[in-house]
């Protein structure tokens, strides 16, 4: 019988077990999980940050092909390679019908994958087939199951959050999956890009493989420093935040040039102080910026199929694995992203 990594309370393990394979409605595809990658927000379910019901299958960064396909499932045949938008716009409220589906007014009350419907850590999954997109032969399984979560939301918040244009020198405070993935794009939108980071091995990373101009570790020296000395005192246009704490903030705050900006990408879990006067007198704007529509994923799988952005997939992983990737995940112990293949024994 199929295997799932199922959540059922905070304070649990995540339990393997047998699951039967799904019943589809007409508007539903099974998808043959190939790969499944690892979110930090995955982490932030397990320990309630992220409030989820359980029991759900976790897992929203999924890749497979197309094992069956409802009756009304179009545009798609068997064996066909695709990844999912795990988020479901309803298409009918005012952000939806102005280009904003990523925070649509209904998007808590329908399908999320892997948080209110089950996800992808999974050998078998059902989805609406209005959430896939194909995936290129020429693009790996884990390469595909990156973008949906991690990619999307960094480029939602280089292009639509931070508004990031040529000339800008930008800041990625954290040096996860997805701010590995915000240096790519920033650096393709024509800016300057400078890594911040605790951990040596990740800003090596982030400057050899994913096109960091510059980094600092700020268990070396203090950030302000650091920018000073890569930017000659200038400051930078925006600072991508993925700690979102006290520090990481007053610390952003302090770095960036007027007018500058500050994009909340991480999930902070707890309250913020932050200094009005320096926000003020800068003209500075803190804004937040959550995942991105099913258009902007079209586009991230253009830009990989073309070669210009590189996967962050290097970690492969046993389903039943799941606990002790969540918690070298959150111990901060992963390079790039961890991604499980469920049909490996």
């Amino acid at each position: 019988m199929p295997k799932v990594a199922r959540f059922y309370r905070v304070g649990e393990l995540v339990k393997v077990e047998d699951n039967p394979l799904p019943r589809l409605d007409p508007d539903e595809i099974l998808l043959k999980i190939r790969a499944a990658s690892v979110c930090h927000s995955d982490v932030h379910v397990v320990s309630g940050t992220i409030p989820v019901n359980g029991p759900v299958v976790l897992g929203h960064e999924i890749a497979g092909d197309i094992d069956q396909l409802g009756e009304k499932a179009e545009n798609m045949k068997k064996g066909d390679r695709a990844i999912v938008h795990f988020v479901t716009p309803c298409g009918d409220c005012n952000f939806c019908l102005t280009g904003n589906t990523n925070v649509c007014r209904n998007i808590n009350s329908l399908p999320m994958y892997g948080f209110s419907t089950d996800g992808g850590y999974a050998q078998y999954m059902k989805v609406n087939y209005k959430r896939l997109v194909k995936l290129p032969s020429e693009l790996p399984y884990e390469f595909g199951s990156t973008l949906c979560c991690a990619g999307v939301t960094a480029l939602h918040a280089v292009k639509a959050a931070g508004k990031i244009k040529l000339g800008d020198i930008i800041a990625v405070y954290g040096t996860g999956g997805v701010g590995m993935y915000i240096l790519q794009i920033a650096k393709l939108c024509g800016a300057t890009t400078i890594a911040v980071g605790r951990s040596e091995d990740k800003l090596q990373m982030a400057q050899q493989s994913f096109g960091a101009d510059a980094a600092v570790n700020v268990t070396k020296e203090k950030l302000t420093d650091g920018i000073k000395r890569i930017t000659g005192g200038k400051g930078v246009n925006a600072v991508f935040d993925f700690v979102v704490n006290t520090e990481s903030i007053e610390n952003s705050t302090k770095v960036l040039a007027n007018t500058g900006r500050l994009i909340l990408v991480g999930i902070g879990s707890e309250p913020v102080v932050v200094n009005p006067k320096r926000l003020t007198f800068k003209e500075a704007s803190v804004v937040g910026s959550s995942v991105g529509s099913k258009e902007e994923l079209q586009l991230l799988v253009d830009l990989a199929s073309s070669g210009r952005l590189k996967g962050v997939a290097n970690a492969r992983h046993r389903l039943n694995e799941v606990n002790e990737v969540l918690t070298a995940l959150k111990e901060g112990k992963v390079l790039g992203r961890a991604y499980f293949d469920p049909v490996l024994e």
